[in-house]
């Protein structure tokens, strides 16, 4: 005759305490489990966000920076000039300008793996600093010492017409595929100089003259 077996109570009572022990693992493992799960998505949404950021900087700036080129280039103001500081938040763009275009680029991870690129076409040439001249005065310098220190473009020291404005439009197309090789790069510790020179121009026919907008810092 067979006899059912009750547990008594020590066994009772260390069979509650197994099944309490298998639901606390049970609830921790699925705490660690949510954890990671957070954590994972906040490694993934972080990354989006700060493309989508970083991108929308970069936008503002070579937007604002190519508007005030165009601006510069359509006023009436001889020899107008306009100072453009950039702003602190964010060093790690780099701005790069050519006679056609205005860049930034930034990179997306320490590893510097993945990098983002925006760019802005101008509506008009503009001429950084290049190999041949940094500024204003050094485009004046150079156009004199082609002229054997004679004459600089200026309004009181005109090129001539016949002789000189084949070789200025040289110059500034070799200065155009410079810049398309190798963009000026842009300090943004430093104010941007977006200023429009005028080269004169004479002959026997009378005067002329060509604007210019230059970039420099």
């Amino acid at each position: 005759m067979s006899r059912s077996i009750i547990p008594d109570r020590t066994t009772r009572k260390i069979f509650k305490d197994e099944t309490g022990w298998a639901d606390f693992f049970i609830t921790r493992i699925g705490l660690i489990l949510f954890a990671a799960m957070l954590l994972l998505s906040a490694f993934r949404v972080y990354p989006m966000f700060y493309e989508h950021e970083t991108g929308a900087y970069m936008d503002a700036v070579i937007s604002e920076v190519a508007a005030k080129i165009e601006a510069v280039d359509t006023t009436t103001i001889p020899e107008h000039k306009y100072i453009y500081s950039f702003d602190e938040k964010n060093r790690n763009v780099r701005i790069e300008i050519s006679t056609e275009y205005v860049a930034a680029r930034g990179n997306l991870s320490s590893w510097r793996d993945k990098e983002l690129v925006h760019a802005k076409p101008l509506a008009t040439y503009v001429y950084p600093s290049n190999s041949k001249w940094g500024n204003t005065s050094g485009l004046r310098e150079y156009l004199s010492r082609r002229n054997n220190f004679s004459k600089n473009g200026a309004d009181s020291s005109p090129l001539n017409f016949s002789r000189d404005k084949g070789d200025v439009e040289e110059m500034f197309e070799n200065i155009r595929s410079e810049l398309a090789r190798d963009p000026f790069v842009v300090d943004p510790d430093k104010p941007l100089i977006i200023e429009k020179v005028i080269i004169h121009y004479t002959d026997q026919m009378g005067g002329a003259k060509r604007d210019y907008v230059l970039v420099y810092q």
